[in-house]
């Protein structure tokens, strides 16, 4: 038996107390705007979707849960302990009753928050919180020596997690830094301007009428959250003529970038297309660079372009209105190292293997972090649950908990 069953089985064998979140907290927002931001400030400043900022004043000193109020809904939780400054749209809930573990309360939050305020709202996707359904969030609440022995085992969890995501991120690091120095290729390569290996052409622009129906449509997400395309990546159609037919198709080699977006940092990405598909088109937020000649080797082109050298041209030349844009004579000016096409094979074989050991879900690191996060869900689950004084865990609490996370997928799905 753990210290933990020893613990409930001594402290509370008949269940526990449920106690809403108004009776053992202060519940309240911030009364700064972004304003007070400031990038020399020194205390953290949480806005509305606990993107952490810097203020240089501070208008909390306490240990709190801090939520949004918006954006990230029911997802969203931080736990502070020292001074802050807080969005007036972002809540803030401080723990007063001292028979109650701060951090038990904020594990609470993290699993079982999200599906309370789905259940009590009307829609099935809530846009905001509002102090009332935080004050309305009842607690489990264990005796101290309880809720302090489960904070123990949790953040044993978290630390576990938090230094396997630190090694996968190293490792990442440690494949940009090989990736931009084999694509360097400073010595005894020749770097010709892009206009002089592709032709460049704006996509496809049509109205929602002609979508759902008609020839393969590469979008805008295909090409950003993709380094290659394949036949199997594209799921789009649209109608075409038989002259945007051809003069649009996309075939195999040719290298999609971003054209447009709301800033600098997502205009440029690109993929390049792998396959042969017949007709195949692209939409018009998309700048296609068709090779001229037969000097590259797509699967080389494909890592060329998310260097550190090229994300840096392009944040630096592209145009900004309302919105940052390339064009593809911007493009055509960025000088590409162009080695023998048998180095390009096994410059891209070299980093390929990079890419799997760092993405690959199957193996290494990402996949121990995926099943320590699942462990830790099943344990966080098992911790957090409690039958209430007087019921019983399986005919009560977890018909409850069953309902909650079979609404809680039908919200992830919708």
């Amino acid at each position: 038996m753990s210290r933990l069953d020893e613990l409930i089985k001594e402290l509370c064998p008949n269940g526990v107390e449920f106690k809403k979140v108004k009776e053992f907290a202060e519940i309240g927002t911030g009364s700064s705007d972004r304003k007070n931001a400031s990038e020399d400030g020194i205390y953290p400043f949480y806005v509305r979707s606990i993107n952490v900022l810097r203020s240089d004043k501070y208008l909390y000193d306490e240990t709190a849960i801090i939520i949004p109020g918006e954006g990230g809904v029911g997802e969203i939780f931080h736990f502070v302990n020292g001074k802050y400054d807080l969005h007036q749209r972002a809540y803030r809930i401080h723990i007063v009753d001292t028979q109650i573990d701060d951090k038990y309360v904020y594990y609470y939050f993290c699993n079982f928050f999200k599906a309370f305020i789905v259940k009590k709202s009307v829609e099935a996707t809530v846009k905001s919180i509002r102090k009332p359904m935080i004050e309305e969030f009842a607690v489990p609440v264990p005796p101290l020596e309880v809720q302090r022995e489960i904070v123990q085992i949790l953040d044993k969890f978290t630390l576990l997690s938090a230094e396997l995501s630190a090694e996968l991120q190293a490792r990442k690091k440690q494949y940009e830094y090989y990736r931009d120095n084999l694509l360097d290729l400073n010595v005894e390569v020749e770097k010709i301007p892009m206009g002089d290996l592709f032709e460049f052409r704006n996509g496809l622009s049509k109205g929602k009428e002609y979508f759902g129906k008609g020839i393969p449509f590469i979008r805008y997400t295909d090409v950003y959250n993709n380094r290659f395309l394949r036949k199997k990546d594209i799921s789009a159609l649209v109608e075409c003529t038989d002259k945007e037919k051809e003069n649009l198709r996309v075939k195999r080699g040719d290298v999609l970038f971003t054209r447009t977006s709301e800033t600098a940092e997502d205009v440029g990405w690109s993929s390049v297309m792998l396959d042969d598909i017949g007709d195949c088109v692209f939409n018009g937020f998309t700048i296609k660079a068709t090779p001229k000649t037969n000097k590259l080797l797509p699967e080389y082109c494909a890592y060329c372009f998310s260097t550190g050298s090229f994300r840096k041209y392009v944040t630096s030349r592209c145009a900004f209105t309302t919105r940052a844009s390339l064009t593809g004579n911007t493009i055509a000016e960025y000088k590409l190292p162009v080695p023998p096409i048998e180095v390009q094979r096994r410059i891209a074989e070299v980093l390929d293997n990079f890419e799997t050991i760092c993405n690959d879900l199957s193996i290494g690191l990402p996949a121990e972090i995926e099943a320590r996060q699942k462990q830790y869900e099943f344990y966080r689950d098992q911790l957090l649950t409690f039958a209430e004084t007087g019921k019983t865990i399986l005919t009560d609490r977890q018909t409850d908990r069953q309902t909650d996370r079979q609404t809680d997928r039908q919200t992830d799905r919708a």
